[in-house]
């Protein structure tokens, strides 16, 4: 259980900072207590045992969690843009729809945590572990996850525009339905194959895919406008209902693979589509998925 005393200082600003400054050997121990909704105007948090706690709807923006152990705690609906938890232990943390923009996590654990529609786009998790954690329907867009380990994590319809993967595991990962346009997923630890990953439905337009291994894929319905695919191994691999804009497929290997062949042209080496890509014919489409699929996601 929490100390009583820490939890008191805790709301007690002035006295809160005044205290950390002169016993700085000292570990606060907020275990397991519930801060919903409350008010404090500290940020210097560094080091706390906040494991269990209750954070919901706070407003701890620019706040220093740096080395803090919050394994268990609740931050949802919380604001925390540029926050710093660098070195902490956010195991199984639960920031549903937490505000989190510009969130410094560089080598935080997060192991586990439940980060659906967080919106944590520039988010710094270089060197973050990020196993099995749930992402569903979270924003990233230009977050820096160079040397990230994202083995398993669910992150189906995510928003992941333009994320640096440079270095990170991507083993296993679920990135069904996410936009991962312009991203460098082939310069992540696995390299040029990408048959561990799930990517039926994501957005790839405009995403260097050149030489990537895709063999037997489930590919159906990604979005590939603008995408190089020069030299990519596709053979065998599931493209129903892709689209294709200006893709380019030079020593592309389609050998049987399954592609609407009488839905696109070929010319110069560029792959497009005949029809139009539209809103509402995603959503048409997604809403054909097999429901056990999604339950598995």
């Amino acid at each position: 259980m929490a100390n009583p005393e820490h939890v008191r200082l805790f709301f007690e600003d002035k006295l809160w900072d005044e205290w950390r400054e002169s016993y700085p050997h000292i570990v606060p121990d907020l275990r397991a207590t519930d801060f919903s909704g409350g008010e404090t105007s500290t940020r210097e948090f560094q080091r706390v045992n906040g494991s269990g706690s209750t954070f919901h709807y706070m407003d701890l923006t620019l706040a220093n969690f740096d080395e803090a152990c919050l394994v268990g705690a609740s931050l949802s609906c919380a604001f925390l843009a540029e926050s710093s938890f660098v070195g902490a232990d956010l195991r199984g943390v639960d920031l549903f729809d937490g505000m989190c923009s510009c969130v410094n996590m560089s080598s935080a654990n997060l192991q586990g945590a439940f980060l659906v529609r967080t919106i944590m786009n520039d988010a710094k998790l270089c060197a973050a572990d990020l196993r099995k954690a749930t992402l569903r329907k979270a924003s990233l867009e230009r977050s820096d996850l160079r040397g990230a380990n994202l083995a398993g994590i669910h992150a189906s319809e995510c928003m992941m525009y333009d994320v640096n993967f440079a270095g990170a595991d991507l083993t296993g990962a679920d990135f069904r339905w996410t936009s991962l346009s312009r991203t460098n997923i082939v310069e992540a630890r696995n390299g040029l194959d990408l048959t561990h990953l799930k990517l039926r439905g994501a957005y790839l337009s405009e995403t260097n895919l050149r030489g990537a291994l895709m063999r037997e894929m489930d590919l159906r319905k990604v979005d590939f406008q603008q995408a190089d695919l020069r030299g990519a191994d596709l053979r065998g691999a599931n493209l129903t209902k892709a689209f294709f804009d200006q893709t380019m497929v030079e020593d592309t290997l389609f050998d049987g693979a399954l592609v609407d062949w009488d839905q696109v042209t070929l010319s110069n080496g560029l792959l497009t589509s005949k029809h139009k890509i539209y809103s509402e014919d995603w959503v048409k489409w997604d809403n054909e998925h097999d429901k056990e699929e999604w339950e598995e996601a």
